[in-house]
């Protein structure tokens, strides 16, 4: 890495191509977690695997994240170039999607899955700590953004890239992942290239209103700060358990309660929520983090209680209504429980914090494996009904905590 790579200010020219790259590479991370979802039966009946080692192939995948979400968290608050991290980190995306395309056995398949997964999370917190790091101290909300797009369109793209290559029978079980390789190595080469030097502090005299603003934001009383960071915290895991749960089980439970036959309609499902909640990030940028939150859980929990109605009534419009309206609500409680980390975070903490806020929405992804047990004991209804009663009385809880915790206008 070049000499320059210390974080001094920068041009703004400068920032916008960093921020462009950093995002780039979480994106990336992203998608060589999502983009094997759809190949799982493929590799089921070309190894002659048995139905449980999906489990395990997913499990591994989660290990490998939460063990370098841990680890990463505290490294990235120990180095002053993000790229330290970021770069191995993109190593391990491209080296498990080799493992993947060239995957012949069992082991080669877990293994793969558990590099992908540690460079997605060694991403996660050294490449949010960066963007949090291009920002100047008024705009820390835009590096939320920037973080949750990055999350989002990893999560669109990765299943149709290999939908793609299914649709099209172009080498399904390799070329989906050369893409993410040189992705992933254009991405490190650009970092390599481009420091990452901080934003500029505003002069004092001609944005004094601005950082007074931001400085009321940051002036919490001490003991809100754990509180505010576990009502994120909880707030992210639920969103993400219901986003996670429409992946797994939404089309068996289509099915089964509404008479929806078609699997890649009710797949198409997943995408939809993801498409409109990165539209509400996109949207909620201009509020403040609080505003953000607040509504966006309002909404989420209007679009469940849309969802419960057409269970109810067994109408299947109304639950494409119902996934339209519950992502906009995951997009800006989502980024609004990110931008409250980015702005509750001390500097010397950053990290660990932000990786923190994703393992707790990683651990949100063990509600459809509860799910299953419940459809199991007492039936598709029982489960549905659990999640969306659920998930909604925790909206409106985190509505009225967030009220209680969060200023008016922060």
């Amino acid at each position: 890495m070049n000499a320059n790579s210390h974080p001094h200010s920068s041009s703004p020219r400068q920032l916008w191509r960093a921020r462009l790259l950093v995002t780039v590479s979480l994106m990336t991370g992203v998608m060589g977690s999502s983009v094997p979802t759809p190949l799982y039966p493929l590799y089921q009946a070309s190894l002659h695997l048995p139905s449980f080692t999906t489990t395990a192939i997913f499990f591994a995948y989660v290990v490998g994240v939460l063990s370098a979400l841990l680890i990463g968290g505290r490294l990235a608050d120990r180095v002053s170039d993000r790229r330290k991290l970021m770069l191995p980190a993109l190593g391990m995306v491209a080296a498990g999607a080799m493992l993947l395309a060239l995957a012949h056995s069992l082991g080669m398949l877990l293994a793969g899955r558990a590099l992908a997964g540690m460079g997605t999370g060694l991403l996660t917190g050294a490449a949010n700590a960066a963007l949090l790091d291009l920002e100047p101290p008024q705009h820390k909300q835009r590096a939320a953004l920037f973080g949750t797009v990055a999350f989002t369109l990893g999560a669109i793209l990765g299943p149709v890239l290999s939908g793609m290559a299914l649709q099209t029978d172009f080498y399904p079980m390799i070329a989906p992942f050369l893409v993410i390789i040189s992705i992933a190595l254009a991405a490190g080469w650009g970092l390599w290239r481009q420091p990452l030097q901080r934003a500029a502090v505003p002069a004092v005299g001609t944005t004094a209103a601005a950082q007074a603003a931001h400085a009321a934001a940051r002036a919490l009383p001490p003991g809100r700060l754990l509180p505010l960071m576990l009502l994120s915290c909880i707030s992210l895991s639920m969103v993400w358990g219901v986003g996670s749960s429409l992946m797994a089980i939404g089309p068996s439970l289509g099915e089964k309660l509404l008479g929806i036959h078609d699997y890649a309609l009710t797949g198409y499902a997943s995408s939809v929520l993801a498409a409109c909640a990165g539209a509400a990030q996109f949207f909620s940028q201009r509020l403040s983090s609080a505003s953000a939150f607040r509504h966006g859980n309002i909404v989420f929990a209007a679009g469940l209680a849309c969802a419960m109605a057409s269970l109810w009534l067994t109408q299947p419009a109304l639950m494409g209504v119902a996934v339209l309206v519950t992502g906009l609500g995951f997009g800006a409680a989502f980024i609004g429980a990110a931008g409250i980390v980015n702005q509750i975070a001390p500097p010397q903490r950053r990290g660990l914090m932000v990786s923190l806020f994703y393992i707790a929405g990683y651990i949100g992804n063990a509600w459809p494996m509860l799910l299953g047990f419940i459809t199991d004991h007492a039936g598709p209804m029982a489960a549905a009904m659990t999640l969306l009663v659920t998930a909604t009385s925790a909206s409106i809880s985190f509505v009225l905590l967030g009220r209680k915790l969060l200023p008016a206008r922060p």
